[in-house]
């Protein structure tokens, strides 16, 4: 048997579930736990998209 709680999130879980920096992960879980649900409310309401990439203009 597993001694992985699948309520709860370790630095490693966090990290390749959101594919977020080790030390952004143990940041996180410093501050607010390693309650699964609650990590996931919180990360799921940050807006993570990156913005368009500017089109590099070639002048001839």
């Amino acid at each position: 048997m597993s001694d992985i709680d699948p309520a709860k999130y370790n630095i490693v879980s966090l990290h390749d579930r959101y594919a977020i920096e080790r030390g952004e992960a143990e940041r996180l879980i410093a501050s607010f736990g390693c309650n699964r649900h609650e990590l996931d409310r919180l990360l799921g309401s940050i807006d993570r998209t990156q913005p368009p990439r500017e089109e590099v203009r070639r002048t001839a």
